[in-house]
């Protein structure tokens, strides 16, 4: 049977870019706290997208392949989203440590220094980032991948059992009344 191959990266763009940007967002990102919602819902998204696309059955395969393509988008629009962020989170991060001491608690020892020389900006840290959101990012993926096609993916007919026709019933045996 000459099964064509099914093309995934166009689902996995597509799904990837709106996880990806879901999860970069200041509020709504939260909800990637909540088991990677953003991102097995893209790898979920994406197996529905898939499936529709391919006349052919998918199998848990396809799915985890479309959901690691998906997971890898979504880490690298992730990733350019959260660079207008970055800043406004690490002023943030500094008032709510300047008000420590008006809570009555005190200021751990070196945490002015770690804000003041952050290089949480610095390019290096953000390719580093990257990576780590690519790793656990691609794991959700494929996580939602699967669990798409287990929803979304045309099933197959099952089989029907073949049986032969029925032989005629035997004619009773008995002595034979031929004189």
């Amino acid at each position: 049977m000459n099964q064509q191959k099914p093309e995934y990266f166009r689902p996995a763009l597509v799904a990837g870019a709106v996880a990806g940007l879901l999860s970069a967002l200041p509020i709504i990102g939260a909800g990637n706290c909540l088991c990677c919602l953003w991102i097995v819902g893209g790898g979920a998204v994406a197996a529905r997208l898939l499936s529709a696309r391919t006349p052919a059955l998918l199998r848990s395969g396809d799915g985890a392949v479309v959901g690691a393509l998906t997971g890898i988008v979504a880490a690298v629009v992730d990733s350019i989203a959260t660079v207008p962020f970055r800043r406004y989170n690490l002023e943030l991060a500094r008032r709510i440590f300047d008000s420590l001491p008006d809570l009555g608690s005190e200021m751990p020892v070196g945490l002015d220094g770690l804000l003041e020389g952050s290089g949480a900006l610095s390019p290096g840290w953000m390719l580093l980032g990257l990576f780590f959101s690519a790793a656990v990012f691609m794991v959700a993926g494929v996580l939602g991948g699967i669990i798409g096609v287990a929803i979304f993916a045309k099933k197959a007919a099952p089989p029907t059992a073949s049986q032969p026709p029925a032989a005629p019933p035997a004619a009773p045996g008995g002595p034979s009344d031929a004189a």
